[in-house]
């Protein structure tokens, strides 16, 4: 789920919204109410009430369940339009995929076509007339938004999110993960008990596959208006909600946050619902969504991707029908490490997996000294054609895609860049850059989990002994879903198979995955849960293609000096994305995105490296650099984040060029107590403050020809709301 929160200027746009005092009272009529607020409790229909325990959060192992209350039903979701009726639907989904609403992904602007649905207040009263109950035409609700969710079943099994009950039972849990991210949200507003709308999802497969079925889910706000909540514009809770494939999360600050965009009814939205722990794929209370229409609560639909116009590269993940894609290729220097397997697919515009036209041949071109090896001949040029080459890899649908290998000799020097490109026709369809690097070299591995000699991850780093004489402890994770908190207290590397495959669910507790002894790397591992994802108290670690995702605290926190973060993502973590307290941090190629605090936080940036790096839509400041002694900023973005873009303050003699920091609620470079830095080639837009400010600093020099220049140098500012610059000297 890429994706800041993004919908108060939907509600402060709702200035006609009813000016009662409490909003669909009459849904709750004989519901239990929370002693503590007076309010009903917040129900999923048919589940038992879940409380936090004496963490006081919600989600973690020492929650409680209370089996004598329980939820009933509230809200419905239907896909596709019904006119006005008082007796509740069937969903389309019981009619089987035939009869769903069928949409194309993508804005309709840009060749898409939206999925209708309706919303129903429901009484609860469930009979055999009306099995999902009847319509509340519950006035207090008219003009009040809900949001409508889509969520996408990756792996084809006809459930949405992790469950032991498909026909894989538990090895595709790190799969079912993933669906937990919406592909779609959109907003309506009800009148008379009914919202209609429609919602764009941004991901389908193609229409010879069958499409890409989506489960739709439904959420809103009721109970008090209060002025201090959003201007009292909407209602501050409880929330009613449908079926979700998970416990929602119930802190209205994670889920609504401020910005200045003008948003509507229909409009897709960036995540709003969100859950608040894993699902147990095996619990007690199966959260995991059916698609056959059994759910009473939800519906479905199919969403098919746009014609292929291009093509993408991705990983190789035979039974993921959206493996990750593959932005750039690292590859070492040894013969273990100096090649990668792709997966090569047709795309519409919103790298979707699509059908190929007719005669859709395609060229391959790579600049030495890479090699493509395959799929029919070895050197730097290959032929594909999509519709004579019968793809190797069927495992789910629209994993239809040729496989390839790129190499490099062993040995090519560490540094070398290059790139691979695509070619239809003549015109370049596709392209990925590669570059030689000596922190992608794979030394083999010496223990795998799970196997017999170790179940757990942490079975084998206690275990773990250098079986091959090569000097390297290496542990081998296969892909799944791990249930435990890591501690790595031994200088070895821990390799997942892939990110999107191999993930370790914390319990809440304490960080997933904690690293204490030097020279520990971690690779492709996704860590979820945790009151912090990675935490490096050790010098010299390092995180490789790794994802710290929806933890409770920082995604990645750091303490220990030397740390390579290196195409990292942090996304959707509760607190900053990425925290530290430690020197000589390198930063490179790395995604912070949609986090609570922070994007990148550091208290003590000396001699820190960032580079193309991107930061966007997190809760606060997006980059912030404090004591940056001989540092480097350079070729990064900052944008959308709920505070200054780029912060720096008593900072001296380092380089901030080339970056961009636009949209950011706040100032787009705030310069603070700095001296002899180098600011240059930056570019500074649409800021909602100033868009360089800049007080108590001397010295910097704001361009890189030679002399000192002052503001604005070589760098661009434009749009910014109060002014483009501001110089103060106190």
């Amino acid at each position: 789920m890429t994706r800041a929160v993004r919908i108060v200027a939907l509600l402060a746009a709702l200035v006609w919204a009813p000016a009662q005092s409490f909003a669909v009272s009459a849904v709750f009529d004989g519901d239990p109410i929370d002693p503590t607020t007076g309010l009903p409790y917040e129900l999923l229909p048919d589940f038992p009430l879940i409380q936090p325990g004496p963490d006081a959060i919600l989600g973690t192992i020492d929650d409680i369940i209370d089996m004598s209350v329980s939820g009933d039903v509230d809200l419905v979701v239907r896909s596709g339009f019904y006119d006005a009726i008082t007796t509740i639907p069937r969903p389309a989904a019981a009619g089987g995929l035939q009869t769903l609403p069928v949409g194309i992904a993508g804005s309709r602007a840009a060749g898409g076509t939206q999925i209708p649905f309706t919303v129903f207040l429901s009484d609860g009263a469930t009979n055999s007339q009306a099995p999902w109950g009847s319509v509340l035409a519950a006035a207090d609700m008219d003009g009040i938004p809900v949001i409508v969710a889509a969520f996408a079943d990756l792996d084809g099994d006809g459930w949405i999110g992790p469950t032991n009950r498909d026909a894989a039972g538990a090895s595709d849990n790190a799969i079912e993960v993933r669906e937990l991210e919406p592909v779609g949200r959109a907003v309506a507003l009800f009148s008379g008990g009914i919202a209609r709308g429609e919602l764009m999802v941004h991901a389908g497969l193609a229409e010879s596959e069958g499409g890409l079925t989506v489960a739709l889910t439904a959420f809103a706000l009721t109970g008090p208006f209060d002025a201090n909540f959003l201007g009292g514009s909407i209602p501050s809770g409880p929330a009613i909600t449908t079926a979700q494939p998970f416990l929602p999360q119930r802190d209205l600050g994670k889920l609504l946050r401020a910005a200045a965009v003008p948003i509507g009814p229909s409009t897709t939205l960036q995540p709003v619902i969100q859950f608040a722990a894993l699902p147990d794929a095996d619990g007690v209370l199966p959260f995991a969504l059916p698609l056959d229409g059994s759910a009473p609560t939800t519906d479905a639909a199919v969403a098919y991707s746009q014609p292929a116009t291009r093509t993408a590269f991705r990983e190789n993940l035979p039974g993921f029908a959206f493996p990750r894609p593959v932005t750039s290729i690292a590859l070492g220097t040894t013969p273990s490490a100096n090649s990668r397997q792709l997966l090569l697919l047709p795309v519409d515009r919103w790298d979707n997996p699509s059908d190929p036209p007719p005669g859709f041949t395609v060229t391959l071109a790579a600049s030495p000294p890479l090699q493509v090896v395959g799929p029919t001949a070895a050197g730097a040029h290959t032929t594909i054609d999509f519709g004579a080459q019968e793809p190797e890899v069927k495992d789910v649908k629209g994993d239809d895609g040729i496989p390839i290998t790129v190499a490099v000799p062993p040995g090519t020097p560490d540094g070398t860049t290059g790139t691979l490109t695509v070619e239809y026709q003549g015109v370049v369809v596709g392209g990925i850059p590669y570059r030689v690097d000596v922190r992608a070299n794979q030394p083999p591995v010496d223990l795998t989990v799970p196997s017999p000699q170790a179940l757990t991850i942490q079975a084998a780093i206690n275990s773990v002994f250098d079986r091959n004489g090569d000097g390297f402890l290496v542990i081998g994770v296969k892909p799944g879903l791990y249930r435990e908190n890591v501690v790595v207290n031994r200088p070895l590397e821990l390799r997942g198979d892939d990110a999107g495959t191999t993930v370790i669910q914390g319990d809440g507790s304490a960080s997933v995955l904690s690293a204490s002894a030097g020279n520990i790397t971690i690779r492709n591992l996704t860590t979820v849960g945790g009151s912090s994802g990675f935490t490096f108290s050790s010098s010299s670690a390092r995180l490789v293609e790794c994802r710290a995702w929806h933890n409770l605290g920082a995604g990645i926190s750091i303490s220990g000096s030397g740390a390579q973060i290196w195409r990292v993502q942090a996304l959707e973590n509760a607190g900053d994305g990425l925290l530290s307290s430690a020197k000589a941090t390198t930063c490179v190629d790395d995604l912070v995105l949609d986090n609570g605090g922070a994007g990148i936080n550091s208290s003590n940036a000396e001699n820190w490296l960032i580079n193309a790096t991107r930061v966007a839509g997190n809760g606060t400041v997006g980059v912030s650099l404090v004591k940056a002694k001989g540092s480097i900023l350079s070729d990064s973005q900052s944008v959308a984040n709920d505070g200054v873009g780029i912060q720096v303050s008593q900072s001296q003699s380092s380089r901030l060029t080339n970056n961009v920091s636009a949209l950011n609620d706040g100032d787009g470079f705030d310069m603070d107590q700095t001296a002899t830095n180098l600011v240059s080639g930056n570019s500074v837009d649409s800021n909602t403050r100033y868009g360089f400010f800049v007080r108590r600093s001397k010295g910097d020099d704001f361009s890189a020809a030679p002399g000192v220049q002052a503001p604005f140098g070589d760098n661009t500012a434009s749009g910014n709301r109060i002014a483009n610059l501001l110089v103060r000297t106190n």
